[in-house]
């Protein structure tokens, strides 16, 4: 296989490198979701065939996503070392792997070492890397093609649900496991068509400001002189390869707010919604419904923020905030709501905004720090998230547990949402 180089990144498409890129981050996305989807359509099985409880089953997949925002940062350091598309099909490897050798497993321990060391290592960092390559790649229409590539969860949550349940009714779990770890392997289809398709590179020199070199006096000892080098040739390393200036960055800390805060606020409705209904009153089967027509409205979500900014319709800054109150909003009130097509517009509105802001905080992330310092950002910020939902996963259910209702839960979760307008607009006005 061979490819044309794209040497410009303007352009109406971010040329040939930057759809293959585009590629290479759905398919991933896609098989993202059908590894850990699958798992979680598994659980119940799971629990009797290995003997476990199902509280450690789910902590498995809980810890294969914490794995990989722990990993996330090392995503910059091995793009740069082996080029983004072997590490792609790495990846693809290493999660396929997963799969197909959790179908030998006897124990609930041997899962979890598969699924948090293979897959959760691969997640994490293939999906800075993607990421990276796509933001790379596209300057005009980067929120599309970004739209584009996250639509790879919404069809693999529609796909992989009635496929892995389809294979478990023939297969039994561990043909499922076998079949689920063979679909994966597509990634590693789509990391090769990367490494035909050259990537631009960045020039990283003037990304960071690294610490100056420490000047050499007469009066110095040969030791202290030893060792000032080698402590500069360390910084050297990790600043180049983990972007550690962005801890010192303002504007960092604030994008990382409002990713953080929008994340946690999404992953808790996802986690507590179907409780928070059932005791407003609604039927499992009526706050099934609602979960299925937003995930539609996500995925229009999704697809339509694209056009809306890359066609200077709405600017990125206006949309991002007219979703934070839209969503932020919905959170408060869906705890007081009992009637059904209220319920049903609150979980909409919750979801449509989530699909427009999933995308929107990448773009915010590359206009704000630009597109050198990407992988960086992308890594941090995943740490981050996994250390805030580690730290705070647990307060909904708690405040659930103290007060016997969700109506403060909610109150808590629409708060956290509404926190990220503050440096929304720290950022707007300071860019100006």
């Amino acid at each position: 296989m061979s490819g044309v180089v794209s040497n410009s990144l303007e352009g109406p498409d971010g040329g040939r490198p930057g759809w293959v890129a585009v590629l290479a981050l759905w398919t991933r996305n896609l098989m993202v979701t059908g590894i850990t989807k699958g798992l979680g359509i598994m659980l119940p099985i799971l629990q009797i065939q290995l003997t476990s409880q199902m509280w450690i089953l789910g902590w498995i997949a809980s810890l294969t996503s914490a794995t990989g925002g722990f990993v996330a940062p090392f995503g910059g350091l091995v793009s740069r070392r082996f080029g983004a598309g072997y590490v792609m099909m790495t990846g693809g490897v290493m999660m396929s792997a997963a799969a197909i050798a959790g179908s030998f497993v006897e124990n609930s321990l041997q899962l979890a070492l598969l699924y948090t060391l293979l897959a959760g290592t691969a997640i994490g960092i293939s999906n800075v890397v993607a990421k990276e390559a796509v933001g790379r790649c596209f300057t005009k229409n980067y929120a599309t093609a970004n739209g584009i590539a996250r639509t790879g969860y919404s069809v693999g949550l529609i796909v992989f649900a009635p496929l892995v349940q389809l294979f478990l009714d023939t297969y039994g779990w561990r043909g499922t496991m076998l079949l689920v770890g063979a679909i994966t392997m597509h990634s590693v289809a789509s990391g090769a068509v990367m490494v035909a398709t050259r990537q631009p590179e960045l020039d990283q020199s003037n990304a960071y400001q690294t610490l100056p070199q420490t000047e050499h006096t007469n009066s110095s000892s040969a030791h202290e002189s030893t060792l000032r080098s080698h402590c500069g040739s360390l910084w050297k390393f990790v600043s180049k390869n983990f972007e550690v200036g962005l801890l010192l960055n303002s504007r960092y800390w604030l994008v990382a707010v409002i990713y953080c805060c929008t994340i946690y606020a999404y992953l808790m409705w996802i986690v507590y919604f179907v409780s928070q209904a059932q005791s407003n009153g609604f039927t499992l089967e009526e706050a099934g419904s609602f979960v299925t027509i937003a995930g539609i409205a996500n995925l229009f979500g999704t697809i339509s923020q694209g056009p809306i900014t890359d066609r200077g319709v709405m600017s990125s800054w206006t949309l991002v905030a007219v979703c934070l109150v839209m969503s932020s909003v919905s959170y408060l009130a869906s705890s007081l709501l009992t009637s059904f097509w209220p319920m049903m517009t609150s979980a909409v509105l919750i979801l449509f905004s989530d699909g427009v802001l999933s995308c929107q905080m990448d773009v915010l992330v590359k206009q704000v720090l630009g597109v050198e310092l990407l992988a960086g950002a992308f890594g941090w910020i995943g740490l981050k998230v996994t250390l805030l939902l580690v730290a705070l996963g647990f307060l909904p259910g708690f405040v659930y547990d103290l007060t016997g209702s969700y109506t403060a839960a909610f109150l808590l979760i629409g708060s956290v949402q509404a926190v990220p307008l503050v440096p929304l607009l720290i950022l707007r006005y300071s860019q100006q």
